[in-house]
């Protein structure tokens, strides 16, 4: 699906909601919207009338959205994307190290130390 494409569902959905949802509190008299939402315009709610509210809508309040712990983010820092090559990079170096180490008497270091550079890059 194109941008295009997407954009256009996006402004069909966003046309069917608007007609849904038809908001005229902005328009009619406050002695109206008072009557509507079950007011006084000096006093405000009964107590009844906002535990009901309360009861039936919830507190006025935004919920945060959910967040990512800061373990994953640093998880996938750590082993994500490129991270993940030059670890694999660093531990083949290890390996290599390790074979040279084994079978030469005189083994260079430099595998040793392009891991250990890799590792740290990381």
């Amino acid at each position: 699906m194109s941008k295009s494409e997407k954009k256009a569902k996006g402004q069909k959905d966003m046309d069917a909601l608007k007609q849904e949802v038809e908001m005229d509190e902005h328009k009619i008299s406050i002695e109206e919207l008072c009557m509507r939402l079950r007011s006084n315009c000096e006093t405000g709610l009964t107590l009844e009338a906002a535990k009901e509210v309360l009861a039936r809508d919830g507190p006025n309040a935004l919920t945060p959205p959910k967040t990512i712990p800061e373990w994953i983010k640093f998880c996938k820092n750590l082993f994500g994307g490129f991270a993940l090559l030059l670890w694999i990079g660093g531990f083949l170096c290890f390996f290599a190290y390790a074979i040279q180490a084994g079978t030469a008497e005189e083994a260079s270091n430099d595998n040793l130390y392009l891991g250990v550079v890799l590792v740290a890059v990381v």
